[in-house]
């Protein structure tokens, strides 16, 4: 049991690493929930720079820092059936160039979801609906731990979990112990969607929400 951070999408934006990073001594455990890639008049080098920020990071904090998969990123190692919003050809040229190699398979292993004291972290939340495939067939659809959104005809597990990928005004409980924190979102000119919190979890039981300094 213990102290656990909580961040939303971060869509390339390298100033959320840096301000977690200051903080991050300050917890047992700080966990990234998806969607690194693409952003509005981001360039594939964005996208490349901030998986590698993160793979450096979580390298250097192997006890500590833990990341689960976005659809945003699942695209570029994974043969999906479909296209998505913000998708850009040349960042799968770049992420399957050769010197991307070890890049590419840290990516791809990713998982869908971690546990950390009994509370469930994914890129958006487990529906009852999932079939609980991890293969593409099972993730690239619209009840999947990385694209059910609240609101859709999907509904969430009665089980504390915590998921991004819908953008939020703020952190917050759909239902009892289920938590939306993608707050870092911005509307194609750069304004904030949301507020910029970040979600505190102590021993898997209090939540509360915070801003990074």
């Amino acid at each position: 049991m213990g102290r656990t951070l909580a961040v939303g999408d971060i869509h390339t934006k390298i100033w959320i690493i840096e301000k977690v990073a200051k903080v991050m001594d300050d917890y047992d455990k700080v966990i990234f929930c998806g969607d690194y890639a693409d952003d509005f008049n981001a360039s594939p080098q964005d996208t490349l720079n901030t998986w590698n920020t993160l793979k450096d990071m979580q390298s250097q904090n192997r006890s500590k820092i833990e990341l689960v998969i976005g659809n945003h990123d699942y695209i570029y190692v994974n043969d999906t059936p479909s296209l998505q919003s913000g998708y850009n050809p040349m960042t799968h040229v770049l992420i399957d160039a050769p010197e991307n190699k070890n890049l590419k398979e840290w990516l791809t292993g990713l998982p869908v979801i971690i546990e950390i004291d009994g509370v469930a972290y994914s890129h958006a939340g487990i529906a009852n609906e999932w079939s609980g495939l991890k293969d593409v067939g099972g993730l690239w659809n619209d009840t999947s731990p990385i694209w059910a959104r609240p609101g859709s005809s999907t509904t969430y597990k009665d089980t504390p979990q915590v998921f991004g990928h819908t953008p939020s005004e703020t952190c917050y409980e759909i239902k009892h112990g289920v938590w939306c924190i993608d707050t870092f979102s911005t509307m194609p000119d750069g304004t904030p969607f949301g507020d910029g919190s970040v979600l505190q979890v102590i021993d898997g039981e209090k939540f509360s929400k915070l801003y990074l300094e």
